[in-house]
């Protein structure tokens, strides 16, 4: 099924119709997905099930890192394939796959002695299987999007599955108890897995509309990629955000393994903390476009390095468990998380100005492999040293005993230090517009649309 007949529009119904029904179901598809997603891949449910089917700190850590990791692998390639097979073929495909492995991974602690390994692989193949869709989406969203309508659609669709996820983690975290057994945290993740199942449903009802122009069959796919490898600056600025994604992502799962583990901090308090840092992306979304009409992209970009850097260096220098130790953590992980949530819709405006000149949808898929490989990378480096054994589990500093997993907090506090000065050094970022002002051409896509960019970098 070729691309331009997969969108033939129908006159059945009026325009103005037909997009208001597709923003409906596409907000209610990205609720259920993005509060499925969430949990099985970027919660505390997740890690505690994994520590309680026998997996150590690493592999804990790994099913936190597999869906961004295979994204920055495969979301290029799939980008192909939708131009091959369509992309509504390609979604329905990916979210079908992906859905079986949900519920494969719910089924994992009935594998005996197996069972850590039944949940990796289920959560491998949940991972690929997305890659379809986070390759498909944007496009599809392209289809009913009007100029007009593009902010406050995907800032109501971001607040809305936002909100979604973290009213379910909040519940769940009270519900689960001081010592959650595996059952209670399996039908937890049953629970999410049935919820997950809403975005195949909802986004099969998206009518069908024509695609605007700048997605035209690309004959000679080699041909598209060298050209969005030739735009020099958007190359440069990816190679950035990586750095950032690289230095960042490992933090928040780090953090959640380091409450359960060394601070020894009940179950229910440590979903509570992952439902505080899901509130920070929250606020980050709704503050972010008042933020940077205040500042240059470049001075926020600044402060975002800043604010990583504080929260990491705070977290290094927490070594007890109290109440107020607990309340603090979910403070400094509410406030990571809105300067992420942030960043990405800054760093996603700038790649909207950046990929001007080149095939658009490859463009977009090259500097999202950046983007969720370094993301994906970070937590891998994180969860690779801690069961490697390269790092002491302990040592002292004028007699103040640090974890293993402090010394991280340390090196990722560095590490955004290291990325901070790659951002003066490149030369996209350099030449970055003053707010307001955008280089592209493209009416349908000016770099005042942020979000949208940004929803592509947010799991749809």
């Amino acid at each position: 099924m070729s691309t331009t007949h997969e969108f033939a529009y129908s006159e059945q119904a009026p325009k103005d119709i037909l997009r208001q029904s597709a923003e409906n179901n596409a907000t209610l598809s990205s609720c259920c997905g993005y509060t499925g997603e969430v949990t099985l891949t970027d919660s505390a449910v997740i890690i505690l099930l994994a520590g309680a089917l026998g997996a150590g700190d690493m592999l804990s850590i790994i099913t936190t890192s597999l869906l961004p990791f295979f994204n920055g692998l495969f979301v290029l390639p799939m980008a192909f394939v939708a131009m091959r097979i369509g992309i509504r073929r390609l979604i329905n495909v990916s979210c079908g796959l992906s859905a079986l492995a949900y519920f494969a991974a719910v089924a994992s602690p009935w594998f005996g002695d197996g069972s850590r390994y039944a949940l990796l692989m289920a959560i491998v193949l949940f991972s690929f299987s997305l890659t379809g869709f986070i390759s498909g989406w944007f496009p599809l969203a392209d289809t009913f999007l009007t100029h007009e309508r593009r902010i406050h659609f995907f800032s109501r669709m971001r607040f809305c599955h936002q909100l979604t996820a973290v009213t379910f983690l909040t519940v769940a975290g009270f519900l689960i108890g001081k010592q959650s057994p595996v059952w209670k945290l399996q039908l937890l993740l049953g629970v999410a897995a049935v919820i997950y199942v809403g975005r195949l449903l909802f986004i099969r009802k998206i009518p069908h509309l024509p695609l605007p122009k700048g997605y035209e069959p690309i004959e000679n796919m080699w041909t598209a990629l060298r050209q969005a490898i030739g735009n020099r600056p958007l190359v440069g600025f990816s190679l950035y955000v990586f750095m950032l994604n690289l230095a960042a992502y490992g933090t928040v799962p780090l953090t959640l393994l380091y409450l359960k583990k060394s601070l020894q901090a009940p179950d229910n308090v440590i979903v509570l903390i992952s439902a505080s840092a899901l509130c920070g992306m929250l606020f980050g979304y709704l503050v972010v476009r008042r933020m940077v009409d205040l500042l240059t992209v470049k001075h926020a970009l600044l402060l975002f390095h800043l604010a990583l850097m504080a929260v990491n260096a705070s977290l290094f220098l927490i070594g007890s468990a109290t109440d107020a130790t607990f309340v603090l953590i979910g403070i400094l992980l509410f406030a990571y998380n809105f300067t992420i949530a942030s960043a990405s819709v800054v760093t996603a405006s700038e790649m909207m100005r950046l990929s001007a000149g080149s095939p658009r949808t490859i463009s977009m898929a090259l500097f999202s492999t950046f983007y969720y490989g370094g993301f994906g990378i970070s937590r891998l480096l994180a969860s690779l040293l801690l069961g490697s054994g390269l790092l002491a589990t302990e040592w002292f500093c004028y007699g103040h005993r640090i974890t293993h997993y402090q010394t991280l907090f340390l090196f990722f506090t560095v590490f955004i230090l290291l990325a901070a000065v790659f951002l003066m050094i490149v030369p996209a970022i350099i030449t970055l517009p003053e707010h307001g002002q955008d280089n592209t051409q493209d009416e349908n896509h000016s770099g005042n649309n942020a979000t949208n960019i940004s929803a592509t970098c947010n799991h749809a």
